[in-house]
């Protein structure tokens, strides 16, 4: 065979090739994700590095590639072996960005022997052995490849295009930083920011709900009515069947749009007048009583775990991501925590009793023996094992490590507080997986009251765990209904309900939630959700939203990082700043703020991938609209002017003169002001004559006085008793007329006694009389020093002259 070596993504995918093929294909090389990356604008034009300017940074061809610097060593590895090999294997994960990263390393280093691509979705041995026996041409997946350099090209090119437009055309100059903007990074912006506007501008409307006392032969309950009847609606509302909805997490609450009213008693004196109808009314009860099972969550991808840990522990994103790492690269306990699959293969399940029985052995999870004594396997779509549902993606779901089940019990008790915190939650997660349904019975009575020509419903339903199945090793099924739910009497057939009494119930509606980490992650990965059907919803879903699992927690990261957003409590909200960016996107080309941009450019990609489109042409259509929100965002420069990142400290003159205005014309400072460059110029603009930069000297406005010009001021006018007129401090000018006439017209100052005492000395050396005005005045006393200091330095000159 001819000498051959593999290329593969990482440390850890290297070490499950070896286990499964060994070295039967070649050395086995590991990159670090991406080792080579593009080249910056700077590096490539000599009129884009300096100051920037708007425009498209786009070189007319691809941007060349360099080494990443601290990867330059698994480069160099690859570079070495590929010298002697005839053929390379391309082993990275099977998605578009492994294929980019592989091809891109074989393309760099000028490669020209056979290439040949290993396909996987699994890195149990079993899987690898069966994809390396069955390598494919890489030049199958040449369309994939060219995608991948299109989305990379397209990325970098538009994003740091409209960066650096908007830094140069709507940043605010007393503010640092670059005025961000990304084609993941700014709809979440914008999704932040419409939350809070939609809180901003929430009106609160009540809604009314009758609660009627009924009472049968085995017992009472309350029977509530909330809605209109149908016959009353324009449009006919489906009945709301919450009988198998869950309490809503802090995270998934942030998901809900605003609170629907559609079909709610709105009015007060129909909600009155039917509490007072409905009281001692005998009418017929439907009662519905039947068992339930609900089959146990999807396993965790790193978004489902990222929102998971957010919720339980108020973890960020990146934090969740770093603890998963170590759980899988330092401690091996885990699955590789970067996929984006709820699902495991089928071939996983030969796993179960190996993996189960570890997992029991430990002291925590012991308990739960008796309920996996024959783990449930649900395959398809529905349940958790599932190729089918894996087709396209690189790896699976989250869950704990079967090669290393025999060290679970050495190794688990070593870990960190946080370590053990997340293990436990991917462990729990998939024994519940495996455990039975959770069974209840669902009790639901309904009576119907006639009142002004319609029938009212009135309603309530239980729910009676019978069976905790899954939920006793995930907790969430007590002994009783859910809370505020009653315990419901049994309803004999053909039994009528007496209405005893009725209250009237208000419910006032609630503004949105603001959103957490955990829910921004989420719907970031759900984007589809904010897209109007059709095909770009349908794409944005294919493509799981906006960003990638391993990057979503950067990407709400880099926003805090750039000013754009910020946290308050646990939730996120827009900087003002951030607001501004938003509005002027909206204003300007609403696109860029918009999660379907990334499903119009997934379209064009497919069709790179698919050899309808070359990657230029597509970089062309893109390009296109780049270049319209370039000049978009050109256009509003001037009237809009916004102060995002770090900000700049004003000068000492700057606060000096804004302290200056504030005492003249009794007004407070604004917030931030002797802080904030921005916050200080605008004070001084709005409260100071403005200045023409073109003027003559001497005109186009005025500077205001210094500190020290209006200490002084005071002090010559303390001293003639009166007072600094206010025209003298409108400018720096007129004070200094002031103080010139001041101090003429003032009477001598005293010399110190420093002063004076060198003057008497100076006197008794030179065998004079000290005379009277010395004694008086400052200028006086000053002459007279300069007057014997210069005769002394004429008669030490003589006697050097005479010993010379």
């Amino acid at each position: 065979m001819s000498s051959s070596i593999v290329i593969c993504e990482k440390g850890t995918q290297a070490q499950a090739i070896k286990r499964a093929v060994g070295s039967k294909f070649g050395q086995v090389l590991p990159a670090q994700g991406h080792i080579l990356t593009l080249k910056e604008p700077d590096e490539v034009r000599e009129e884009w590095a300096g100051k920037w300017r708007p425009g498209l940074l786009w070189p007319g061809r691809f941007y060349e590639k360099k080494p990443v610097p601290q990867t330059k060593a698994k480069l160099d590895a690859i570079r070495s072996a590929a010298r002697s090999a005839s053929r390379i294997i391309i082993a990275t994960d099977c998605d578009r960005e492994g294929q980019l990263i592989g091809d891109e390393i074989v393309e760099y280093l000028g490669f020209r022997g056979e290439v040949l691509r290993c396909i996987f979705n699994a890195e149990d041995p079993k899987s690898l052995q069966q994809a390396f026996a069955n390598l494919r041409p890489n030049s199958e997946f040449r369309g994939l490849y060219m995608s991948g350099q299109a989305r990379e090209q397209a990325d970098q090119t538009t994003n740091l295009s409209l960066t650096r437009t908007a830094t140069a055309c709507l940043k605010d100059p007393g503010s640092r930083g670059a005025i961000g903007i990304g084609r993941v990074k700014s709809p979440v912006l914008g999704i932040i920011c419409k939350r809070e506007l939609e809180i901003e501008n929430f009106q609160p409307q009540d809604m009314f709900e009758v609660d009627a006392q009924t009472s049968v032969a085995a017992g009472a309950f309350t029977l509530t009515c909330s809605k209109l009847p149908k016959s009353l609606l324009k449009e006919q509302i489906e009945d709301a069947e919450d009988e198998d909805e869950e309490e809503l997490t802090e995270d998934q609450a942030a998901l809900q749009e605003q609170e629907n009213t559609s079909g709610r008693i709105m009015k007060r004196d129909i909600a009155e007048g039917l509490r007072a109808a409905v009281v001692g009314f005998q009418g017929d009860l439907r009662s519905k009583s039947e068992k339930k099972r609900q089959g146990p969550p999807k396993l965790f991808d790193l978004t489902a775990l990222q929102s998971t840990a957010s919720s339980k522990f108020g973890w960020t994103g990146e934090k969740t991501l770093e603890i998963a790492q170590k759980l899988y690269s330092e401690r091996t306990l885990i699955t590789y925590p970067r996929g984006e699959a709820k699902y495991l293969p089928e071939n996983n399940i030969a796993d179960i009793p190996k993996l189960v029985p570890a997992l029991l052995r430990l002291p925590e999870f012991g308990r739960h023996q008796p309920l996996l004594q024959s783990p449930q396997v649900r395959k398809g779509k529905s349940g958790h094992f599932s190729n089918k549902a894996l087709e396209g993606l690189s790896h699976y779901a989250i869950i704990p490590n079967v090669n290393t089940a025999e060290s679970f019990a050495a190794t688990v008790p070593s870990l960190t507080q946080d370590e053990a915190k997340l293990f436990d939650v991917i462990v729990r997660q998939y024994l519940a997986a495996l455990a039975p349904d959770f069974e209840y019975r669902q009790t639901t009575i309904e009576m119907r009251f006639p009142w002004k020509g319609h029938d009212w419903d009135f309603r309530t339903s239980g729910r009676v765990p019978l069976v905790p199945g899954w939920k006793e090793i995930l907790g969430g099924a007590g002994s009783s209904a859910k809370d505020g739910e009653q315990e419901l009497p049994a309803i004999n057939a053909g039994e009528k309900g007496n209405v005893e009494s009725a209250k009237l119930r208000t419910v006032t509606t609630k503004p949105p939630a603001r959103y957490t980490e955990g829910s921004l992650i989420k719907l970031m990965q759900e984007a589809w959700r904010l897209v109007p059907p059709g095909p770009n919803r349908e794409r944005l879903k294919a493509a799981k939203g906006i960003g990638t699992p391993a990057t979503r927690g950067d990407v709400v990261k880099g926003l805090i990082e750039q000013g754009q957003v910020k946290m308050k409590g646990k939730s996120f909200i827009p900087t003002e700043g951030g607001m501004r960016l938003y509005k002027a996107l909206m204003q300007a080309c609403p696109n860029v703020v918009d999660p379907a941009r990334t499903a119009i450019w997934e379209t064009i990609f497919d069709l790179v991938e698919q050899g309808r489109l070359a990657a230029e042409d597509a970089l062309e259509k893109i390009f296109q609209e780049t270049k319209k929100e370039i000049q978009n965002i050109t256009n509003a420069s001037g009237s809009v002017s916004i102060t995002i990142g770090k900000t700049v400290k004003p000068s000492p003159k700057m606060v000096a003169a804004a302290k200056a205005v504030s005492e003249r014309k009794k007004i407070k400072l604004p917030a931030k002001c002797t802080t904030d460059a921005s916050v200080c110029r605008a004070f001084l603009e709005e409260h100071l004559p403005k200045r023409d930069p073109n003027a003559p000297a001497g005109q186009g406005g005025t500077y205001p006085p210094s500190e020290k010009q209006l200490a002084l001021a005071a002090k010559l006018a303390g001293e003639a008793g009166t007072q600094v007129p206010d025209d003298a401090k409108e400018s720096s000018k007129a004070l200094s007329a002031w103080i010139d006439a001041a101090m003429k017209k003032a009477p001598p100052r005293p010399p110190s006694e420093k002063q004076l005492a060198f003057a008497t000395k100076l006197a008794e050396e030179n065998n004079v009389d000290l005379p009277a005005a010395v004694k008086k005045n400052m200028k006086d006393c000053s002459a007279f020093i300069d007057k014997m200091m210069g005769g002394a330095k004429k008669s030490s000159g003589s006697r050097r002259k005479q010993t010379a």
